[in-house]
């Protein structure tokens, strides 16, 4: 997961897109009941689904919660508040309603793989996930109930690409998977918002962890010849000074914002720190 730095005042939406949206919520507002509510959420979901593109856009068409690349999948606009029911509070003598509220509210999108959003089971690994209608709190009493409650207030479990504090709280292992960057020890909710997170997101599904143990892979071999045409830059020798610079532009396009799974890259190639050998080659490809 990487930060997303987005302003969403400055997007190019659809002619009427936001005024249609007001609209839309002001009919929610004035809604007699809940049935009433679903109604319109439920006959106007091409209202998000239009603005699909515009989101991929943002980041290079990859999923903002997982970073899998998704030219030619399905793809969901996410509420990252459920927009009809809260999981969470389905066992409560009052169930939430959900932020119906927001169902309309482009800052309340995020789009997500449908491994990420829909709840499904890892053949492989047999580990269900997927956000769907999850939201959990740190402390449920002080959830949103109604349009006029603060927002600011809630404290959720789930890691907010929107968030440069929250995609600092996960880190990955060698082999692919996904895991808090704090212990549990000492930084207990740190640890239990990045390992919910990673469960409901689907960060550790099978097919993701294949894709980066691959880009492991394709680091070591990269790093190796980074290495060895460093080692000969003083013979002055124009083709190895050219395969080093192109080793060094591919490691940096593996770590780019844009690339897939690009936080595992720079997570992995952190590994290769405080390492002598690889002293220069690091700082070649972060600069």
């Amino acid at each position: 997961m990487r930060h997303l730095d987005i302003n969403f005042n400055q997007l190019t939406l659809p002619e009427g897109w936001l005024e249609r949206g007001q609209e839309l919520t002001e009919a929610l507002l004035a809604a007699e009941d809940e049935r009433q509510r679903y109604d319109i959420i439920e006959k106007n979901q091409d209202f998000w689904k239009v603005i699909k593109p515009t989101l991929a856009r943002l980041f290079n068409y990859k999923c903002w919660y997982t970073e899998a690349p998704q030219q030619g999948t399905d793809v969901d606009v996410d509420h990252f508040r459920p927009k009809k029911r809260v999981q969470e509070t389905l066992s409560k003598e009052s169930p939430h309603g959900g932020y119906w509220w927001l169902a309309f509210c482009l800052q309340n999108y995020r789009l997500s793989c449908i491994v990420a959003n829909r709840r499904r089971t890892d053949v492989e690994t047999g580990r269900k996930g997927g956000k769907a209608d999850h939201f959990p709190l740190c402390e449920e009493a002080k959830r949103a109930e109604e349009p006029n409650s603060d927002l600011e207030e809630e404290q959720p479990v789930l890691l907010d690409p929107l968030k440069a504090t929250d995609v600092q709280l996960l880190d990955f292992k060698p082999d692919g998977e996904a895991m808090p960057r704090f212990s549990v020890d000492r930084h207990s909710r740190k640890f239990m918002r990045a390992d919910k997170s990673i469960e409901f997101y689907n960060i550790n599904h099978s097919d993701f962890v294949r894709c980066r143990i691959e880009l492991r892979d394709s680091i070591d071999k990269e790093v190796k010849s980074a290495v060895r045409y460093f080692n000969k830059l003083e013979m002055g020798d124009a083709d190895n000074d050219l395969a080093y610079e192109e080793a060094i532009c591919r490691l940096r396009k593996m770590c780019s914002k844009e690339a897939p799974f690009s936080s595992f890259c720079i997570a992995y190639l952190d590994s290769f720190r405080h390492k002598p050998e690889y002293d220069g080659i690091l700082d070649a490809v972060y600069m």
